[in-house]
């Protein structure tokens, strides 16, 4: 692939990992990217850290630079500046957007509306369910979910966009060749072989070095119309990648976990400060104004992701019943039946109707 000299100087940049606001800085120093690239090994010229140093004067040569682009396109991984006229617009809104993308797959699909979910890699069952079914209704109705294809609600949001047969797109904190974790390769190519694209501002080959993941937030969260903390604790991935969508004003919801629990923290305290409450797909779809391609049907028991609330709303289809009457047929404890009743209510999968007996929604 051939490049200009600025363009070949921002991959030399990019496969020193040199930060966007960073590069800013130097070009608004030097004049330009070239000038960046020609200065560098001056006494006047940029200095960096010693990592990244290291990785600079390797890349340095014109054949160092066309060696990558080599394995790049050996790879199937494109090049994306931030002066392409495919360059997603949303994120080219953030104060901070990178200045060079590396991706395989259909950019297309970031031209459709988009919504991350974002949450724990420890994830519960009843998150994976939330976060699988959630991108499964978004994704029916044309929206692009958008993650960052790490474990537990990561992988359960790709996944369900993709057993809905839509797009998505997973952002990563490491270079495309460098999957993280390497359980997730399969998914990768999944994505990548025509079902979304996979992202990252990273070079080909990085590792997952930890300082990644949080800096990879913001493209996660600058790429999306709306970010839906599914689960997760306070100090967590998924609230850095909520305090990044506030900062570039853009909207924030909150799925309702169980009391109590590590996973219900994060997602309890941002709606405590406002974010807003949804329980399926539908409420985003409402709430953002997103034109569905067609209507959804109501929620079906297999949808639900708790295999005990599974069980109530079997026996609720058939007939109304109380608190007690579940937890006698189903022999559970009469405080975990109201948690999980609680729980469906919120969700949408039962009604409570007069003298507290409870019906199935559907």
């Amino acid at each position: 692939m051939h490049l200009s000299d600025d363009r070949r100087a921002l991959l030399w940049l990019s496969c020193g990992e040199i930060t966007a606001q960073r590069v800013d800085r130097l070009i608004e120093k030097y004049g330009s990217p070239a000038e960046v690239r020609a200065a560098y090994g001056r006494e006047s010229g940029p200095k960096f850290q010693e990592v990244a140093d290291e990785r600079l004067k390797k890349m340095h040569s014109e054949a160092a630079i066309d060696g990558e682009l080599e394995k790049l396109e050996k790879k199937h991984v494109k090049l994306l500046f931030s002066d392409d006229p495919d360059y997603p617009p949303l994120l080219r809104t953030i104060d901070d957007f990178p200045y060079l993308l590396y991706y395989a797959g259909r950019l297309d699909c970031l031209y459709e509306p988009t919504v991350a979910l974002v949450g724990t890699r420890n994830a519960s069952s009843y998150g994976q369910g939330m976060a699988s079914m959630i991108a499964r209704e978004l994704a029916e109705c044309g929206v692009t979910v958008v993650s960052g294809l790490a474990r537990g609600i990561d992988k359960a949001a790709h996944g369900g966009a993709l057993d809905a047969d839509g797009c998505t797109a997973g952002v990563l904190g490491s270079g495309i060749n460098r999957p993280y974790p390497p359980e997730n390769t399969p998914l990768l190519r999944q994505i990548a072989g025509g079902k979304g694209v996979i992202l990252s501002e990273y070079p080909l080959d990085a590792d997952p070095a930890p300082f990644h993941f949080p800096h990879r937030n913001r493209i996660i969260s600058g790429l999306s119309l709306a970010t839906v903390f599914v689960e997760g604790a306070i100090r967590s991935g998924g609230m850095l990648t909520v305090n990044t969508a506030l900062t570039q004003g853009r909207e924030v919801f909150a799925v309702p976990g169980l009391v109590g629990t590590k996973g219900s923290e994060g997602p309890h305290a941002i709606l405590r400060e406002g974010a807003r409450i949804i329980t399926c797909g539908r409420d985003i779809l409402d709430d953002m104004n997103l034109n569905s391609r067609k209507v959804l049907p109501p929620p079906t028991e297999a949808e639900i992701p708790d295999p005990t609330q599974r069980e109530i709303a079997g026996l609720l289809r058939r007939e109304p019943l109380t608190v007690e009457q579940i937890s006698e047929q189903l022999k559970l404890d009469t405080a975990d039946v109201l948690t999980q009743l609680t729980i469906m209510e919120i969700s949408g999968f039962v009604t409570r109707e007069a003298g507290n007996l409870f019906l199935a929604s559907n």
